[in-house]
């Protein structure tokens, strides 16, 4: 059993043990990087897909928001569009019990959000109204798949697995496993020798490649098997995010065999379905 207990403590804590009064809880989704398209609510809808959204929400019954932002964005840019819908789902519908599940980039804006109280207005509200942080395949100590992305250009790999990585955006600079070693020693809480997030991380890392082969043939799953050997992703990886880089914040929940199109997925894993326990 995973977190009930603890949730329930904090519960009669903060509210008392009369039981006058309890918390209104509420998810919200945060995707990763991708396109600027990604500032669309339909797209970012589409991103997650609407059977993990309604695993997620246990069938719309949990109060939800699904945060878009665009997704070329340095990772400050994209927390301030995020905060804003965050901030206005938290006070507009009185929320406060907050799960925030996020998947690759998002994590790490999210985790910019919790590790720069200060920097926004709107972050202490959205701290403390947080129960818990479930972060799924983030880039914590970068990906070399962003690495590998600005050197694409005009090579053959252009095209179908470009779409995959990234290439030569804010965003995907921010992934650099050298621009991420830079904002963990001066930015960002949570690594080993940095002070703690103020809220706890739990951690979901993806060791899978080859999800839909013997089923049918899908370009994410292709270009993910393709790309974590070019890139030369260390360790197991689920083919955009190595496991060390996953699991270097927070505490661990799962592993899953889910690639990194997948873990963000409720189809060849049940990710929306584990993450729904929380409720």
């Amino acid at each position: 059993m995973r977190r009930g207990g603890g949730f329930l403590l904090a519960c009669l804590l903060v509210f008392g043990l009369s039981g006058a009064a309890w918390a209104k809880t509420g998810v919200a989704l945060v995707h990763g990087k991708g396109s600027a398209d990604l500032a669309n609510p339909s797209v970012a809808w589409d991103y997650w897909g609407t059977d993990m959204i309604k695993a997620v929400t246990k069938n719309y019954t949990v109060p939800y928001v699904i945060c878009h932002y665009d997704g070329t964005q340095y990772m400050w840019v994209a927390a301030g569009q995020v905060a804003q819908q965050l901030y206005d789902f938290i006070t507009q519908q009185g929320i406060t019990d907050l799960v925030i599940d996020t998947h690759s980039f998002g994590g790490i804006v999210i985790r910019w959000i919790f590790s720069n109280p200060t920097y926004d207005w709107r972050y202490p509200t959205i701290i403390q109204r947080t129960r818990w942080i479930n972060s799924i395949a983030a880039p914590q100590k970068g990906s070399e798949a962003a690495d590998l992305a600005g050197t694409l250009a005009g090579s053959w790999l252009t095209g179908w697995i470009v779409d995959l990585v990234g290439q030569n955006t804010n965003s995907t600079y921010n992934c650099r496993t050298d621009w991420m070693a830079y904002y963990n020693q001066y930015y960002l809480k949570g690594t080993e020798g940095r002070p703690a997030l103020p809220k706890t991380v739990y951690w979901i890392s993806g060791w899978g490649l080859w999800n839909d082969y013997w089923w049918t043939f899908h370009y994410q799953d292709i270009g993910l098997a393709t790309l974590s050997g070019i890139a030369g992703l260390p360790g197991e990886d689920d083919g955009m995010v190595a496991e060390y880089s996953a699991e270097a914040v927070g505490v661990q929940w799962f592993r899953t065999e889910a690639n990194h199109h997948h873990n963000r997925r409720n189809d060849f894993r049940a990710i929306g379905t584990a993450l729904s326990t929380d409720f």
